[in-house]
């Protein structure tokens, strides 16, 4: 399956921007979203690694990766079917579209 990647930088410190997307995560799953739908989340590595698994489907798209909070930015890769190569940097600006209102 084709990679993606992208990041968003950020000056609040790892912790602080855990925090935040922590946060960001469960008020959208409380609300939830028509656009997501199979969506499956691994917090296990969250507090070892600042990492978290994710995948969902979203318009028949199947979408996997990782996210990874750093100290002065958080990181996406993740795994798109080939059929979706063509919307690959749409794919791409919308986890940093989300990401940076996570931790703005």
């Amino acid at each position: 399956m084709p990679k993606f990647n992208t990041s968003v930088p950020h000056s609040l410190g790892r912790e602080k921007a855990k925090t935040s997307l922590k946060s960001f995560f469960e008020k959208a799953k409380e609300f939830g979203s028509k656009d997501a739908t199979d969506v499956t989340e691994d917090w296990s590595k969250w507090d070892s690694d600042s990492a978290l698994s994710f995948s969902f489907k979203t318009f028949g798209i199947a979408i996997k990766g990782l996210i990874t909070v750093l100290e002065d930015k958080v990181t996406i890769d993740g795994e798109i079917p080939f059929a979706a190569m063509m919307f690959k940097g749409k794919i791409e600006e919308g986890f940093r579209e989300k990401i940076g209102k996570a931790i703005a």
